[in-house]
């Protein structure tokens, strides 16, 4: 039996919108956004349900004709989130009653949620994520990738790219990759603080800094000294390494390592986390502004022959037919 994913893909409060369109309706290389993550997923023999959500009646005209549940947004990131999750549950899809026993019986169950503006997504990549989940160990296993990896997309002479933002480790460099597989019914005492960290996640801006700074405090549950140093140390990192001090950058963040990290954030959101790599890097590619877009559109078929070249040579199968229905459909 293969996991259930939830593609976020609604605009609301913690999104951004590019050229004021859903990310997930930008069209690269002939169609949606959204209908390349779906095609991949399909594609992907570790992937069973697949919910989407985001604007209900368009997303139908886009990925309708294929095996997907598709729900409408809600006002938020994370009732988009709650409600995909849900909708995963064959009892809840059916009755859109959340019960004692349903409760019960999916306590431990595990979803890969990802975003709806990451195009580069691969098979060889989600492959890659899944096999390394081991929830029975853990339950809030994080995607990265490498600075090393992402290279591959940068800017080079004579052709354009995309510079990524990456937290500074001692034992390396790394950027999240926009896959989560999390038991969201463990996660709901810390829910509040996954989703205010993921809406103040463009830290390249001031008053996000210093929102995190502050939600950092609020959640540190009685660790505020660790919590702080370990968020003030990446913020001092990145900041060495954006003026170009780049040994200086990799010297202040001696502090912080992967293992270290993940004691923190297990401490904060009380639950069991890890962090795991993918070597491919695709799915840490998403679209944020106007001209990331642009040059991802440019790039796009150049980096898939490079990630995934048999996604670009390979004829297209058909849409699968929808299974079942249900008082979301």
């Amino acid at each position: 039996m293969g996991i259930d994913v939830v593609i976020a893909a609604g605009d609301g409060r913690a999104s951004r919108k590019v050229f004021r369109k859903n990310k997930a309706m930008l069209d690269v290389a002939g169609k949606p956004m959204i209908l390349h993550i779906v095609e991949v997923l399909r594609a992907c023999s570790a992937v069973d349900k697949i919910v989407a959500v985001g604007p209900k009646e368009v997303f139908e005209e886009i990925i309708g004709g294929f095996d997907v549940r598709i729900v409408q947004q809600k006002r938020s990131l994370a009732e988009n989130g709650w409600e995909g999750f849900l909708c995963t549950i064959d009892e809840y899809w059916e009755t859109g009653r959340l019960t004692p026993d349903i409760l019960e019986r999916y306590h431990d169950k595990p979803v890969l949620f990802l975003s709806g503006d990451i195009p580069l997504i691969s098979v060889k990549e989600l492959n890659e994520f899944i096999s390394q989940c081991d929830m029975e160990r853990y339950d809030y296993i994080a995607g990265a990738t490498s600075e090393n990896v992402l290279k591959l997309f940068g800017p080079r002479k004579g052709r354009p790219g995309i510079k990524m933002a990456t937290f500074h480790m001692w034992d390396g460099n790394l950027r999240q990759n926009n896959f989560h597989m999390a038991k969201p019914f463990l996660l709901l005492q810390s829910i509040d603080l996954v989703l205010e960290v993921y809406e103040y996640r463009y830290q390249r801006e001031i008053f996000n800094i210093i929102k995190s700074f502050f939600k950092l405090i609020r959640f540190s549950r009685g660790n505020i000294f660790r919590t702080l140093g370990m968020y003030l140390t990446l913020q001092a990192s990145a900041g060495l390494s954006a003026l170009g001090f780049e040994r200086a950058a990799h010297l202040a963040s001696f502090p912080v390592t992967r293992p270290r990290m993940e004691r923190l954030i297990s401490h904060l959101l009380n639950v069991r986390f890890k962090i795991v790599l993918t070597t491919v890097g695709g799915a840490a590619l998403d679209v944020d502004n106007e001209k990331d877009y642009i040059t991802l559109s440019i790039m796009y078929r150049d980096w898939m022959n490079q990630i995934a070249p048999e996604a670009i040579t390979t004829s297209r199968s058909g849409p699968r037919q929808s299974r079942g229905t249900g008082p979301h459909e």
